[in-house]
């Protein structure tokens, strides 16, 4: 079966809005399980702003947030309630009753579907004999505003942005809401993040409790990401909550560089505004260590959370350089990156700089292919029958690599 075809199988099952799929011919099962996030008194908007740990009040700082007098990225954080409740995804060969490992699978920045990453799910499981969780990131996926993807909205939100920005660039519908919102306010990046980190510990504690019928209470549990996935899954593995993810082995699929060696401008991720925003705020608040922002102050603050901290030591390539590169080096034999040559988005290069270190002294596998087709960052495995047995040859490449280094 070529790629192309293994894709509409699989779409086509995964939009039946059941809440278990069976495909026999495929040898899989696709379970949507129901959950609720427990930490939404992060997100702005909330009354009841403080750190649990310490039990200490951190107000918001409302003038830190940019407002356009446009409803549908005004919306606060907190107001948003499929971000609270909504639903993960577990694909998991049919004849594996439950399954002895799980695999957290994290998406790209600005995703709305997950069309394009159940080829890659499937083969993982199939491959590794793991129940593959498909699970979003907050604010994406079916935790993202269905307003958001409203052609005709959004369109208002450009213009507006084109009135207000005649230099911008590569603007457009897809990444209107995004690049609205975090030009309004960076720090979104790590808030949303956290969130999306301690729903992930719910999981886990869910997993050990035998709570989850179709995996193993005593289930290893391994990490993938593919672009901004790739950054929260290093955190995630650096961080160890709960030293939940010790033995874990995490795969970096176009990405595994610090963020601001990533550049997302494209239409489909973030307008050039809201990158030089972002990449700018996180500057000054790096260098300033925090000063213009308290909250966030708090939480990178490694004596009082040595966990959440590691987001600041994966933001800035010449920041925290010798802290990041020591703790890469405890866990460099876990962590494999597979990145492409034409990629603009994650150049390999810097994968290379952050993943083997300045003086390439850390032995993190970095492999770098380059398909003989057309592709790019956002589509790596384009859905053309042009070319179709190359594409299915290239992927099939792929997660074979990540299969072999999960299974040794």
């Amino acid at each position: 079966m070529e790629y192309f075809e293994l894709y509409e199988v699989l779409k086509s099952h995964f939009d039946s809005g059941k809440g278990r799929v069976e495909i026999k011919e495929l040898n899989v099962t696709i379970q949507s399980v129901p959950f609720e996030s427990k930490v939404c008194d992060l997100l702005y908007g909330s009354e009841n702003q403080h750190c649990s740990k310490h039990q200490q009040k951190l107000k918001i700082n409302e003038k830190g947030y940019l407002f356009y007098g446009q409803p549908a990225v005004d919306i606060k954080d907190f107001a948003i309630e499929c971000n609270k409740k909504f639903e993960y995804h577990i694909l998991k060969p049919a004849d594996v009753e439950t399954a002895e490992g799980a695999l957290f699978f994290f998406h790209g920045l600005n995703e709305k579907k997950w069309d394009k990453y159940l080829p890659w799910a499937y083969e993982l499981a199939q491959r590794t004999q793991k129940a593959v969780i498909l699970f979003p990131i907050a604010f994406h996926m079916d935790r993202s505003e269905p307003i958001w993807s409203d052609r005709h909205h959004m369109m208002e939100v450009v213009h507006f942005r084109r009135k207000q920005y005649p230099e911008n660039m590569n603007d457009s519908y897809v990444n209107a809401a995004i690049s609205s919102r975090l030009e309004a306010h960076p720090q979104r990046i790590f808030w949303s993040g956290l969130q999306t980190y301690c729903d992930i510990t719910e999981v886990v504690k869910d997993i050990k409790k035998g709570k989850i019928n179709s995996i193993s209470k005593e289930a290893t549990l391994d990490l993938f990401g593919y672009s901004i996935g790739s950054f929260l899954s290093l955190i995630i593995k650096m961080a160890d909550p709960h030293r939940y993810f010790t033995q874990s082995k995490v795969f970096c699929f176009c990405g595994g560089m610090t963020i601001d060696r990533m550049f997302p401008v494209s239409k489909y991720i973030m307008d050039t505004q809201a990158t030089v925003k972002m990449q700018s705020v996180f500057t000054e608040l790096l260098s300033s260590d925090f000063k213009s922002d308290p909250r966030l102050k708090h939480y990178q603050n490694e004596d009082l959370h040595p966990q959440e901290s590691w987001f600041k030591k994966l933001l800035r390539y010449n920041y925290f350089q010798k802290e990041r590169e020591e703790r890469i080096l405890e866990i460099q034999s876990q962590i494999k990156a597979y990145v492409l040559e034409k990629d603009s988005v994650a150049p390999p290069i810097e994968a290379l700089n952050t993943l083997q270190g300045g003086y390439r002294n850390i032995n993190v596998d970095v492999e770098i292919k380059d398909f003989p087709f057309e592709y790019s960052h956002m589509v790596p495995f384009p859905l053309t029958h042009k070319h179709a047995k190359e594409i299915t040859e290239a992927f099939q490449q792929f997660v074979q690599s990540a299969s072999d280094f999960y299974n040794t």
